[in-house]
């Protein structure tokens, strides 16, 4: 006796029962070799840059305290920015009201430009602290991340995207930006200095995404620092102005330096977010591991 739609002898010699749909759907089947994937350089830096972790993770490790401590300290010094640039635009306000009223005398605007040059000479040395202070952020949330999450970063690359982000920016304004007249020349060279400071972004991005943080807060820094970046280039700022190119232009160069510290309050409170989100996301992804951990251990124990 045969299963209905089978023919007889089919699957006698095996011991199976062997249909007609199941023999139409075997000849459907392809065979296709499946080879294992090369473990050659390129294979292994790609992985990489999809931040594909290779063999097992370590074990969940507790992270560094640092990153907070810096982040602070960082937060403060780019707040003391705020202010420099906030009180360099009501020393210009002021003289542009004082020269509306009764005009200004050649003692009074002598003291406004040394006052103006102290800002500037402070603003210079706070902006050359943040920087490493930054770098050593970056280097330890990116060997924080690798703890707690075993998805390794580099912490070198990381830190060091910064500095080479920020000198080809500068180098693009200088070079192209500064020595044009031409609007589509400063607008290609703006363009160049955005792609510049996507290199630390890039990074950073790298470092979020072992730590399974928000993205949002590094993409919002990353348009703020652009903005910024067009508003010193177009409009001026505390570091950019001129005594030689200023006079007349008080009240001009006054609005155009608040606009400039409203948008660095603005990049403050956003850059904060964004260094706070990735603590959160390791210290939360420490947390997760370590727990699964020690579940598995007491599973075991009652074993």
């Amino acid at each position: 006796m045969t299963m209905s739609g089978a023919h007889p002898g089919q699957g006698a010699a095996s011991g199976t029962v062997t249909t007609q749909r199941v023999a139409e759907a075997r000849d459907t089947i392809t065979q296709v070799p499946v080879q294992p994937r090369s473990d050659s350089g390129w294979n292994r830096l790609a992985d990489r840059l999809r931040g594909v972790q290779r063999g097992e993770r370590p074990p969940a490790q507790q992270p560094f305290p640092g990153p907070h401590y810096l982040r602070l300290v960082m937060t403060v010094l780019l707040a003391v920015a705020c202010v420099l640039t906030v009180g360099g635009a009501v020393l210009l306000l002021l003289l542009w009201q004082q020269g509306r009223d009764s005009g200004v005398l050649t003692s009074q605007l002598d003291r406004t430009w040394d006052l103006l040059d102290t800002l500037q000479t402070v603003e210079r040395y706070v902006a050359f602290a943040i920087v490493p202070i930054a770098m050593a952020w970056i280097a330890m949330a990116a060997i924080n991340a690798g703890r707690a999450t075993g998805n390794r970063r580099n912490p070198v690359i990381a830190a060091l995207s910064l500095p080479v982000g920020l000198v080809a920016a500068w180098l693009v304004g200088r070079e192209v930006i500064a020595g044009s007249e031409d609007a589509v020349t400063q607008a290609a060279g703006w363009v160049l200095q955005a792609i510049m400071l996507a290199i630390p972004l890039l990074f950073l991005e790298r470092v979020a995404t072992a730590a399974d943080a928000r993205h949002r807060p590094l993409r919002a820094t990353y348009l703020i620092a652009i903005g910024f970046v067009a508003q010193l280039q177009f409009l001026g700022g505390l570091s950019t102005i001129d005594r030689a190119d200023a006079d007349g232009q008080w009240g001009k160069l006054g609005a155009y330096l608040m606009i400039g510290g409203l948008i660095q309050v603005i990049g403050t409170l956003s850059a904060n977010e964004a260094c706070r989100s990735i603590e959160d996301g390791t210290e939360h992804r420490y947390e997760l591991r370590s727990r699964f951990s020690e579940s598995l251990l007491a599973q075991a124990a009652l074993h």
